[in-house]
């Protein structure tokens, strides 16, 4: 008789277990889909602010009261920061990939838009994406690269006015969100902004 209570324990044992990875295996994509449709939502932000109207809208509709956004002051208090964030911390800290943030800031002045950042930055790379609002008038687009030890590129600086035609802002902002949740991650600058090199080329 022992053996096939045996056997039926050892069943119901694996059935459990089955049944306990399957809802790991569901948990971590629903994460890995929040974390790509958030950083997602960002970059289109980013792509969208075209005024303060816009950047209130943005302002407004990201979650407030959690780690994910902040604000801060000028000293005299005419200045504002807005920041909002996606992060990868639970894949990171399972070691699916390196830790990594896709960050969004907007700043104004007594009211008025100033800047729109759009960044995003690993262990290995970033990219930083800096559209000014303060100046009357289109300027070049200006790329800085800092290249690592192989010649990719590591860091990327990316900077224009709102002057800059539509199409060429929607490639400097077009930040690359499965980086995130992507195994391994991006390496390079490259990786996190495909269109880099066509923004040197210019």
């Amino acid at each position: 008789m022992n053996a096939p209570v045996s056997r039926g324990l050892l069943l119901r044992g694996l059935v459990v277990l089955l049944f306990g990875f399957l809802a790991l295996a569901l948990g971590l994509g629903a994460y890995v889909w929040r974390v790509r449709v958030s950083a997602a939502k960002l970059v289109t932000a980013a792509n969208q602010i075209h005024s303060s109207a816009d950047a209130d809208r943005t302002i407004a509709a990201w979650p407030h009261g959690s780690r994910h956004y902040s604000e801060s002051r000028s000293p005299d208090g005419e200045g504002r920061a807005y920041k909002m964030e996606v992060g990868n911390g639970l894949l990171s800290k399972i070691h699916v990939t390196p830790s990594s943030s896709l960050v969004l800031e907007v700043i104004t002045r007594s009211g008025e838009l100033q800047l729109v950042v759009l960044g995003m930055y690993t262990d290995r790379s970033s990219v930083w994406v800096q559209e000014d609002f303060t100046t009357k008038g289109p300027s070049p687009l200006s790329v800085k690269t800092q290249r690592d030890a192989s010649g990719k590129p590591a860091k990327v600086l990316v900077m224009f006015t709102a002057g800059l035609p539509e199409a060429e802002k929607e490639r400097a902002f077009a930040l690359d969100p499965s980086c995130l949740a992507k195994i391994g991650g991006c390496e390079s600058a490259e990786e996190i902004l495909p269109a880099v090199s066509r923004l040197n080329d210019r």
